[in-house]
């Protein structure tokens, strides 16, 4: 949940970032991603040990291959600077 923290840090210090409507959404479908991922990580584990351990591994692949994409891999304090650039043009 890098990007959650991040962005929640940022926001109780500075309030909501000025982003517009499709770089907002992009950060909220970063926080919702992040949260799918964190929540189908959990249910793995209380399956250790057991033959679905590895039942959510296809759809964590999906979740963290869909985080990737809006991400693209950039640090949370650069993804912000680009979705603040983005939403400036």
């Amino acid at each position: 949940m890098i990007y959650s923290r991040y962005f929640s840090a940022v926001t109780s210090e500075n309030g909501q970032p000025n982003l517009n409507p499709d770089q907002f959404r992009r950060m909220m479908n970063i926080v919702f991603c992040e949260g799918i991922l964190t929540g189908l990580k959990k249910i793995k584990e209380k399956y250790k040990d057991t033959p679905f351990y590895n039942t959510f591994d296809t759809i964590i692949f999906k979740q963290d291959t869909l985080l990737t994409k809006l991400t693209g891999n950039l640090k949370p304090k650069d993804l912000l600077r680009e979705m603040h650039m983005l939403s400036e043009a």
